[in-house]
């Protein structure tokens, strides 16, 4: 038990912002340079969230809660197998776990920072993109349930992450997506979230 006292917590990255900012690819590139972990915030929505957003409507916090708490669970259960495996070295860059969720309020990112803290920390990834990029991206997309049109309402639903208050790096979404995801694991690397070569 001592042994394990000392051990730093499994990093848990959250990427967030609106939709097509690029939180999945930015996720599956960091995934590809790590070799770790990506759970998908969309895959974890209720059935009755997905029927909503692919109709036009908004959803609401009574919508977003109970999913909010699905992904807060699902990758504290993964940290914490991380963290208690003894099968996974300390410096291995597999030892970490990419999560993809909006995020937009502040209120949001408390409920999924609540985590085991001697066990977990949690870590927004900001993609940060102006609206007019945003919204080419959006009407570039198929197969996706929001809809291009949503995009203003997440837009003002958005509050915008403070690094001198909150657990934030912040990715500006110009750049290729491989360019981005090395941003993110190189500041992860200075900040001491990830201990890799």
């Amino acid at each position: 038990m001592t042994a394990n006292y000392h051990k730093p917590p499994v990093p848990v990255f959250i990427f967030m912002g609106t939709s097509g900012c690029g939180k999945s690819s930015v996720a599956a590139a960091c995934q590809k340079i790590l070799g770790c972990e990506v759970l998908e915030g969309d895959e974890l929505h209720p059935k009755a969230n997905i029927d909503k957003m692919s109709k036009g409507i908004p959803l609401v916090d009574d919508d977003r809660w109970p999913w909010l708490n699905i992904i807060r669970d699902a990758f504290s259960e993964r940290a914490v197998a991380l963290y208690d495996s003894p099968e996974v070295d300390e410096k291995s860059p597999k030892r970490a776990v990419m999560v993809t969720c909006s995020s937009l309020r502040r209120s949001y990112r408390e409920l999924l920072s609540k985590v085991d803290a001697t066990k977990v920390s949690v870590t927004f990834v900001y993609l940060k993109g102006s609206p007019e990029l945003l919204q080419a991206r959006m009407s570039a997309r198929h197969n996706h349930f929001m809809l291009a049109g949503m995009l203003t309402s997440q837009l003002n639903t958005l509050e915008e992450p403070d690094q001198r208050t909150e657990n934030v790096i912040v990715a500006p979404i110009d750049p290729p997506t491989d360019a981005i995801a090395k941003n993110v694991v190189n500041e992860a690397k200075q900040r001491h979230l990830l201990y890799i070569e």
